[in-house]
């Protein structure tokens, strides 16, 4: 426990020294007539690179065994779902949404994988491209829901987890589907001991959702739905189709994490990726992402999957127990949204 409340000190006081940075530094820019969101934006990122390069610090000054090449492999494979996951997420969150259904699509998607090959002899190319079009199905099918039913996003994507949750477990009687032909589990083999194959996935998928949310069209757009989806819809951007988009898009890494969790367990169970969209969710909002919408950054998302994944991993090697650890998860989300409500209110204040 000594280590769990080292860290916890630790975690705040960086919050603590970064907020009164924070507000020095809007000080000197509001005289110099800059808009507060842009100068702050860069300052955000900043700021959680720094309390991330603290964390490391300090976890590997409480234990030995962290900066090892091993457990840095161990690492990676706690993040590799999550940071695929996160990627989506992004996007929701920008656009002013959220989505619960993510670690249920991860499971109902590995499992009609699992059923493809097993039972119906689909070879493993057509069963990875049906089972990410299948996740890319429901995450579209949320989006339908809050366009066209103007179901909130919240039940919306709720009512979803239940559904596809309760679906995972129907199709197999709740049982686990093991061993799957060798060209799936080659997805997540290791070369030389490192999962290169995964890694590659993980950057392909980082690449994309980097390029489209700062390069193309409906990045932009998904920024301004966001930002303000009347202004959009008065300039033209087909609001409808943005939200629909980005729950595809969300549900599409659902279909990549379920590709590698399967090929990674060689099994698919229903209870497989239970309480993902938490860590997704508290990883964008760490890394930055405004939950009201409008504001984020890939690059802050990637910081926020690191912060996560490292907190879990040092609290495992120091022996903390996964109450306590799920407790530091939720009061990173308050603190990184009290955070955000501040800026916003300063934000406004100065203009």
């Amino acid at each position: 426990m000594k280590g769990f409340f080292l860290i916890i000190g630790i975690d705040l006081l960086v919050v603590a020294a970064g907020a009164a940075l924070l507000a020095l530094y809007r000080k000197r820019q509001r005289g110099k007539g800059q808009e507060l969101r842009k100068v702050t934006s860069g300052n955000n990122i900043l700021g959680i690179l720094i309390a991330f390069i603290v964390l490391c610090f300090n976890l590997a000054l409480a234990s030995d065994a962290f900066l090892t090449m091993n457990n840095f492999l161990n690492v990676f494979q706690q993040i590799s779902i999550n940071f695929v996951v996160a990627v989506g997420m992004t996007y929701v969150i920008i656009s002013g949404g959220i989505d619960l259904s993510v670690g249920s699509n991860i499971a109902l998607s590995g499992l009609l994988m699992a059923i493809m090959m097993k039972f119906w002899g689909l070879s493993v190319p057509a069963t990875i491209l049906l089972g990410i079009l299948f996740s890319v199905f429901i995450g579209a099918l949320n989006g339908v829901l809050i366009t066209y039913l103007n179901l909130p996003p919240f039940i919306a994507t709720l009512g979803m987890m239940y559904l596809a949750r309760g679906a995972a477990y129907t199709v197999t009687g709740g049982q686990p589907l093991y061993t799957f032909p060798k060209g799936f589990t080659e997805v997540s083999s290791r070369v030389a001991g490192i999962p290169l194959y995964g890694i590659l996935i993980m950057l392909a998928i980082l690449f994309i959702g980097w390029y489209g949310l700062k390069y193309t069209r409906p990045g932009r757009f998904t920024f301004a739905v966001g930002g303000n989806e009347d202004c959009a819809r008065l300039s033209g951007i087909d609001v409808n189709r943005t939200k629909v988009f980005v729950y595809a898009f969300s549900g599409f890494c659902c279909g990549v994490a379920a590709l590698l969790l399967a090929s990674r367990l060689d099994s698919a169970v229903p209870t497989n990726a239970d309480g993902q969209e938490m860590d997704a969710i508290a990883a964008v909002v760490i890394g930055g992402t405004s939950m009201k919408g409008g504001e984020g950054s890939m690059l802050g998302t990637v910081i926020g999957i690191l912060i996560i994944g490292v907190i879990s991993n040092g609290l495992n090697l120091l022996g903390v127990a996964q109450g306590p650890q799920k407790m530091i998860k939720g009061a990173l989300i308050v603190i990184a949204v009290i955070i955000d409500v501040m800026r916003r209110r300063s934000a406004e204040s100065a203009t």
